[in-house]
């Protein structure tokens, strides 16, 4: 699992989470997450590919545009 940089807010209810990720293209992708699947900036995703300067994640859940995989610029993965 990667840890994905995101602008994380709070859901309609307690439990939930809702992401903000800034795509390679620069899109923002929107998704709806549990708290368990997030920290205070970012999401656990797992990391499917590599390409030069991007990053193909798999989300836990799609995105409000139905997506379960983004690509993102390899630095909005955090480090362990």
């Amino acid at each position: 699992m990667s840890r994905v940089k995101a602008k994380i807010v709070r859901g309609a209810i307690g439990s939930e989470r809702i992401a903000y990720i800034t795509t390679a293209g620069g899109v923002r992708a929107e998704v709806l997450l549990s708290a368990a699947q997030t920290g205070s900036d970012h999401v656990l995703a797992a990391e499917v590919a590599r390409d030069n300067n991007n990053v193909l994640i798999e989300l836990p859940q799609e995105t409000s545009s139905g997506d379960w995989r983004v690509w993102v610029n390899k630095n909005r993965i955090l480090r362990e």
